[in-house]
Order: structure tokens, then C-alpha cells, then sequence
């Protein structure tokens, strides 16, 4: 595989660059796992995702390259206890890759004698966080005993812009207009940095230095279960509950004097629009809500306002062609949405930026030789404009969530805070 980096890619690789912007794809075990059956099969998950034998060859633009790319490291520590993972991931999402040397995948195995827990982490410029799921299913598949491995290699796929055809007519020209614009204003930078902070006395932490925060929250069978009988019942779905949830959690811990207002991006699946099936890669678009809550407005009322763009978004295709125009150009701005002083202006006119992904019921298996998933967690790093963003997953009936936060825009016990009483809202819901 030897291609230029795609639009999405090389706004991850800008990211990236600034500070880690990780995924990690945490998978509960019971049964005895050793390090030499990880070890093992490794090799062979290697062998049939592309992009996890690759590395980046950082010409102008950026191209993907295989040139010597190692093994897949495998890190074992000890399961101390049962929350000895969490750790990990903390670790995990905040830990940047070497592009130039790749690969941009890395597993962790944290062993204990009848419970483990197998941590896939990877670069989000190579994967969305499906793709991992499947990996970890396809190592799974490659560790039972007798097995041949995964299937077969999978074939290299171009950057999912060019699946979506076209960008719209006179992105051409908006590129143009937007890259004339930010060489402008990053030449202006270092002087409206300085005026901006006279207006905000908040110390700014460099983007280099910035570290995500992780909480992690799991809702029993029983609930969950209740959550999307009631979901059906009242045309929702999931999704929007959660977002509704946490939208009434961020905005019960702002200042009560005004109606904030609040943004909540969603990611959103594009996997069956594209025919990838289950290939390691970045097939998710986007869509954005600017929000506040109505006057006395039901949980199932927001939760169904949340919902309703996301279904259409889903059935246009003028949505991937106006999200690929989107992407283009903010590949163009990345350098000064990371700037103080552009980040001290739109805090001026949004109250907070929430994230919202959830990957669904996944339908993975649960036996795998000895070996019994009993649960699969979702979590990563936080792009530097959001405060806190909500990651989840179904499966085996339990619904696992993590909670994503920028440290300089949240201390921790807010983000727990928020955690919490996000699950109270769900919760409430369930009774």
C-alpha cells in the first residue's frame, strides 16, 4: 500500500501531530489467556488488516507506506485487581504512536488467572472504533485452539472520500478561499493570542502537553435491556437517549442564570453506505446539533429531537458529499482552530462541546474455544475542542460506557459528576 493520505487522514495526521488522538477498544475474557497464544496470533491479524502494517511516510502531502514496518507490540501486566484495566486505558489513549515507524496499533493483555482483559489501542487516523471491535474479534478467532487464523488478508482500500465520490460544486473554490485565510490569520496568531488573553485571565495549557481524561460507567443487563424496550416504545433510539442524557447532565452543571448553549457532534456509522463490511478504517461521518434544552422539555421529547436529524443525515447522500466538502476544508484550518486565541472565541459563543458515539449492539460472538467475551468497552482521546464527549457499546446485554474529557476545559471530579448523573438521568428513565 503506498496512497496519499485522504482528507479525514490527514486532519487526524495534523491532529495527531499537536497531541495523541488515539482509540482504545478494551474486550473482558474469562478463561485462562497466556501471553504466548496472544503472541502468537498476532501475526496473523497483522497479516490481514492493511493498515495495521503500515506507517507514514511524512512527505508533502503525507503518503501511507509499509516500508519496514515492525511487529505488533504486546505489553503483559498483571491483573491486580478488577479494575486494574482502567488504568491501562488511561495510559493507552494518551499515548502517541511513531507515524514514520509504525505500526499504529499496540495491545496490552492485563492477565489474570480466570479474567483478563485484552486492550487493542490504535492511532484514529488509521481506524474508527468499529474497526477495532472486529480486530479483537479476528485475534479472538485466531487464538482458539486448532485454528488456522483469521481470514484471509483483506484487500487495500483507498481513502473513504473517493467511496463517496465528488465533493460538492465549489469546494474547489472554498478550499482555496479558507487556506488564503488561515495563512492570514496564523501569520496574525501570536498577536491575537496576546489580546485574547488579556480578555481571558484562564491560562492556556499548550496543545502538546494536554492529556485525556477517562471515566467509565456499566449499566446491568436488566436495565439496558428496559432502556431499549422503552426506546422502541417511544420512537427513539438509543442513541438519542444517550445524547439526551448527557445533554441534561452538562447543562444541570452550568450556570443556572441563562439557557446554555450547547453543541453535540455525533458519529455516525457509514460502513453499509460504502459496502466495507468489516475492514479496519476510518468509515464514520459526523453530525452536529447546536442545542438547548426547552422549557420543562421531556427526556423522550430531547431524546427524539436528537434523533430525528441523525435518521435523515443517514438516508441523503447529499450528507457524505457535504461532509466530505466540510472535511476538505477544515483540513485547511486545522492549524488555527488549535490556536488560543480561536479556541478563547468559541468559547464566547458556546456554553460546552459535547461528543456523542455510540457503536450499538455489537454482534460479535461470545465463545471462542475456552475463552467467553463477557463484555466490550469503547473509549479514547477527546479532540481538544470538545469538553466531554460519550462513548458506548452494547454487548452481552450490558451497555458500557466511558466518558472522554479535556482536563483544561473539565477538572476530573466534574467529569465524574457529570458521569453520574448521567447515569441517574438513564436511570430515572428505566423506572
Amino acid at each position: 500500500m503506498e496512497r496519499v493520505l485522504g482528507p479525514t487522514e490527514q486532519v487526524f495526521y495534523k491532529v495527531r501531530q499537536q497531541r495523541p488522538f488515539n482509540v482504545v477498544i478494551t474486550a473482558r475474557l474469562s478463561g485462562g489467556v497466556s501471553e504466548a497464544r496472544v503472541r502468537e496470533a498476532l501475526p496473523a491479524i497483522q497479516r490481514r488488516h492493511p493498515l495495521l502494517r503500515a506507517n507514514i511516510s511524512p512527505q508533502s502531502p503525507p503518503r501511507f507506506s509499509r516500508s519496514n514496518v515492525p511487529e505488533i507490540p504486546l505489553q503483559v501486566v498483571p491483573r491486580e485487581s478488577a479494575d486494574s484495566w482502567l488504568a491501562q486505558v488511561q495510559q493507552q489513549i494518551n499515548a502517541p504512536f511513531d507515524a514514520s515507524r509504525g505500526p499504529l496499533a499496540r495491545f496490552v493483555l492485563v492477565q489474570g488467572d480466570s479474567h483478563s482483559e485484552l486492550i487493542c489501542g490504535y492511532d484514529h487516523l488509521i481506524g474508527d472504533a468499529l474497526s477495532g471491535c472486529f480486530v479483537l474479534r479476528d485475534l479472538l478467532k485466531a487464538m482458539e485452539p486448532g485454528s488456522n487464523g483469521p481470514p484471509p488478508p483483506l484487500q487495500d482500500r483507498p481513502a473513504y472520500e473517493d467511496l463517496i465520490g465528488p465533493p460538492l460544486p465549489g469546494t474547489g473554490v472554498l478550499n482555496t478561499v479558507v487556506s488564503r485565510g488561515s495563512s492570514v490569520l496564523m501569520r496574525a496568531s501570536p498577536v491575537l493570542n496576546r489580546l485574547s488573553a488579556r480578555l481571558d485571565s484562564t491560562p492556556e495549557t499548550p496543545a502538546q502537553e494536554v492529556r485525556s481524561g477517562f471515566a467509565y460507567r456499566r449499566v446491568e443487563p436488566a436495565r439496558t435491556e428496559r432502556l431499549l424496550t422503552l426506546c422502541r416504545e417511544n420512537q427513539s433510539s438509543l442513541h438519542g437517549l444517550l445524547g439526551a442524557a448527557l445533554l441534561v447532565a452538562r447543562t444541570e452543571s452550568l450556570a443556572p442564570r441563562k439557557k446554555p448553549v450547547i453543541t453535540i457532534t455525533s458519529a455516525l456509522d457509514a460502513r453499509e453506505r460504502f459496502g466495507v463490511g468489516e475492514d479496519f478504517g476510518l468509515y464514520t461521518t459526523g453530525k452536529t446539533h447546536l442545542m438547548r434544552l426547552r422549557a420543562q422539555e421531556e427526556l423522550w421529547e430531547l431524546s427524539r429531537r436528537l434523533r430525528a436529524p441523525l435518521v435523515a443525515a443517514r438516508k441523503q447522500p447529499l450528507h457524505l458529499r457535504t461532509f466530505r466538502s466540510a472535511i476538505e476544508m477544515s483540513s485547511r484550518s486545522v492549524d488555527i482552530a488549535a490556536q488560543p486565541w480561536m479556541q478563547r472565541c468559541t468559547r464566547l459563543g458556546l456554553d460546552s462541546m459535547l461528543g456523542l458515539s455510540n457503536l450499538g449492539r455489537l454482534s460479535l460472538d461470545a465463545r471462542y474455544g475456552d475463552l467467553t467475551l463477557e463484555g466490550v468497552s469503547f473509549s479514547g482521546s477527546v479532540a481538544s475542542h470538545f469538553d466531554i464527549v460519550l462513548a458506548a457499546a452494547t454487548f452481552a446485554q450490558h451497555l458500557d460506557i466511558s466518558f472522554l474529557y479535556n482536563p483544561p476545559l473539565m477538572a476530573p471530579e466534574l467529569a465524574e459528576r457529570i458521569a453520574s448523573r448521567t447515569l441517574e438521568v438513564l436511570t430515572e428513565a428505566a423506572r
